[in-house]
């Protein structure tokens, strides 16, 4: 009785690795990309959760970069020495449109545009 219930949870540990082995998440074989995109949105939904007012001003007045032009910039710096591989630079400024400004460039403002290429 012991060995069966002993199999059976071997089975269950050895399922939930091989699912868990298969999730995007757990996966250890990521790609840079994926990483890179990972790490610029957790940077910018920092911005977002500690700068709440700013953000909400932002939005209203479309100049959430005048209105967070440093802690933009402290986020970008350390998204450039995590990954600094140029072709991945993009997804900075992706993730500012799509987390800041809940998916407006415009909501960034004027300011912003000479960072976009």
């Amino acid at each position: 009785m012991y060995i069966l219930i002993g199999i059976i949870a071997l089975l269950l540990i050895i399922a939930i690795f091989y699912f868990l082995s298969k999730c995007k998440a757990y996966s250890a074989s990521a790609s840079p990309e994926d990483d890179a995109k990972r790490f610029a949105r957790l940077l910018v939904s920092e911005i977002k959760l500690y700068n709440e007012n700013k953000v909400q001003l932002g939005l209203q007045n479309n100049n959430l970069f005048d209105i967070l032009r440093d802690e933009i910039g402290e986020a970008r710096i350390k998204y450039k020495k995590r990954i600094p591989q140029a072709d991945l630079e993009n997804n900075f400024d992706d993730a500012l449109v799509e987390i800041l400004a809940d998916g407006n460039q415009d909501k960034l403002g004027s300011g912003i545009r000479s960072c976009f290429k």
